[in-house]
């Protein structure tokens, strides 16, 4: 895989905190630093996608699927896309 270079604009706090985590040997530079919190967004957004995904799953009628709860069950899944997408907006 090749690595792409990117430039990013940091607050001096942000800026200060990579500093502090290179500087006591956490991480070997401000790549590590960077990396590992985006590892951490990623896990975060993960777990609340599969939180999302449990609740539908536990909702879901143990019955056989009729028309009308197959058309719940696609509402559901609708309302919950436009959730998301509406905190992506939002940016969070």
């Amino acid at each position: 895989m090749a690595v792409k270079t990117r430039n990013i604009s940091l607050s001096p706090v942000l800026e200060s905190f990579i500093a502090s985590r290179v500087k006591g040997g956490l991480y070997g530079n401000a790549s590590d630093v960077v990396r590992a919190g985006l590892r951490a967004l990623v896990r975060e957004e993960l777990a609340h996608c599969y939180g999302h995904w449990r609740r539908i799953a536990a909702a879901l009628p143990q019955a056989p699927i009729t028309p009308a709860i197959e058309q719940d069950i696609v509402r559901w899944v609708k309302a919950g896309r436009g959730s998301a997408q509406r905190r992506a907006k939002r940016g969070g």
